[in-house]
C-alpha cells in the first residue's frame, strides 16, 4: 500500500488576531447591515485567536479589484506553496527529482496554466512529470487530494507523488456583499498552503499507510456550500444547515465506510477532522461520540489559523505526523466535507 512520507506548511505572514478582524468588519459594514453588533458574535463565538491572511488588516478595508486579488493569489500563493513543498521534500530527505506526480487543489483564484505548472518550473521537477490539477471541491479538497495520490500509487507502486493545496479566501472578501454568510465567512475563513508526499509500495516501505479511500456526493445539496460568480468577484454560498448535514449524514458515512474494511469505530485510534468552524466540529464530536480530545489538533488548527479551506486538513496530517499520537499504531480516518455538497474520507493505518 502508498505510505505518507511527510507533510508541511505555509503561511502568510500577516498574523491578524480575531479581535482585531471583529473591529475591521464592524467599521466597513456600520450603518449598512442591520443588527449588525448582533450579527458580528459570530467572531466571538469562531474559536478562532488569530488567523493568517495574505495581506495587512488595512488593505481589506479599500476597494480591490478581482484582478488585483487574482493576481495576489498567483504572485504570492505560488511562493507560499513552494515554501510548503519544500518543506515537505526536505522533511522526506526527497530529491525534487524523484516526484513523478503533482496534484494540485485550489478553490480560491484562478490560474492558466494551472498553479501545478508554475509550481513545477518553479522547484525545477522533471519535464516529463504528470499533473492534475483540481479545481471547486474546496474543503474537501485536501482529503480528495491524498485520495488520488493514493489511487495514483496504487496504479504505479514506483510513484512518488506531490500533493499541494493552496487557498487565499481572505481575498475574496466582498465589501458589497451584506448578507450574513458573508460575515460567517469572513469570521473564520483564511489563508495557507500546505504539501504531501505520497509513495507507493516499491518507493517507499515507512510512514503511515494508506488503505482506502470514499467519496460520497449528496443529491441536489448544491446550494449548501459554494461560490456564486459575479461582477465584483467569487461570492460565498453557505447554508447554515451545514453542521446538521454533518451531525445527521456522518455516522452512516463512517460505518458504512468503515464496514467495507471489515473494521467498526471501536477499531479508529486516529481522527484527522477538516476544521470546518466550531459547529462543524460540535457535530463531529457529537455525531461520532468522541469526548476524550480526539479532535484536540483539529480545534488547535482552528484557534491559530482558522478555516483555510482545502489546506486545513492536511495542517492537521502534518500536525499528526510530528505528534507523539502518529506513534500509537492503529488505524485512522482524514475525512473532510465541501461544495456538492460532499464528504471525503481516507483510511490511513500506522
Amino acid at each position: 500500500m502508498p505510505h505518507i512520507l511527510a507533510a508541511a506548511s505555509a503561511f502568510p505572514p500577516n498574523v491578524v488576531p480575531q479581535a482585531a478582524v471583529r473591529e475591521a468588519i464592524g467599521k466597513i459594514f456600520a450603518g449598512r447591515i442591520p443588527d449588525l453588533e448582533r450579527l458580528l458574535a459570530v467572531f466571538d463565538h469562531s474559536r478562532i485567536v488569530t488567523r493568517h491572511l495574505m495581506r495587512p488588516l488595512a488593505w481589506y478595508c479599500q476597494p480591490r479589484s478581482a484582478q488585483e486579488r487574482n493576481r495576489i493569489y498567483l504572485e504570492e500563493g505560488l511562493e507560499l506553496l513552494a515554501r510548503a513543498a519544500q518543506g515537505c521534500l526536505q522533511r522526506a530527505a526527497c530529491n525534487p527529482a524523484s516526484i513523478d506526480h503533482v496534484i494540485a487543489v485550489s478553490s480560491t483564484g484562478h490560474a492558466a496554466p494551472s498553479i501545478d505548472a508554475r509550481l513545477i518550473n518553479r522547484l525545477g521537477l522533471r519535464r516529463d512529470v504528470s499533473r492534475l490539477p483540481v479545481w471547486g471541491l474546496g474543503c474537501a479538497a485536501g482529503a480528495a487530494g491524498l485520495a488520488r495520490a493514493f489511487d495514483h500509487c496504487r496504479a504505479h507502486p514506483r510513484a512518488t507523488v506531490l500533493l499541494v493545496a493552496l487557498e487565499t479566501c481572505s481575498l475574496t472578501f466582498l465589501a458589497s456583499d451584506l448578507s450574513k454568510k458573508n460575515l460567517v465567512g469572513t469570521a473564520i475563513f483564511a489563508d495557507g498552503a500546505a504539501a504531501v508526499l505520497v509513495a507507493g509500495a516499491e518507493a517507499a516501505s515507512s510512514g503511515p499507510r494508506l488503505l482506502a479511500a470514499r467519496s460520497h456526493l449528496f443529491p441536489q445539496s448544491e446550494n449548501i456550500m459554494g461560490w456564486e460568480f459575479g461582477d465584483a468577484g467569487m461570492q460565498l454560498i453557505l447554508s447554515p444547515r451545514l453542521p446538521a448535514v454533518v451531525k445527521e449524514e456522518l455516522p452512516r458515512l463512517v460505518d458504512g465506510f468503515l464496514h467495507s474494511r471489515g473494521l467498526d469505530r471501536s477499531d479508529l485510534a486516529h481522527y484527522l477532522t477538516h476544521p470546518g468552524g466550531a459547529k462543524v466540529i460540535d457535530a463531529y464530536r457529537e455525531a461520532l461520540g468522541l469526548h476524550n480530545g480526539e479532535l484536540d489538533l483539529t480545534e488547535e488548527m482552528l484557534r491559530g489559523h482558522g478555516n483555510v479551506s482545502s489546506v486545513s486538513v492536511l495542517v492537521v496530517l502534518e500536525r499528526w505526523l510530528a505528534s507523539e499520537r502518529a506513534r500509537q499504531p492503529g488505524y485512522g480516518l482524514l475525512s473532510a466535507f465541501g461544495p456538492g455538497f460532499s464528504a471525503e474520507q481516507v483510511l490511513l493505518e500506522v
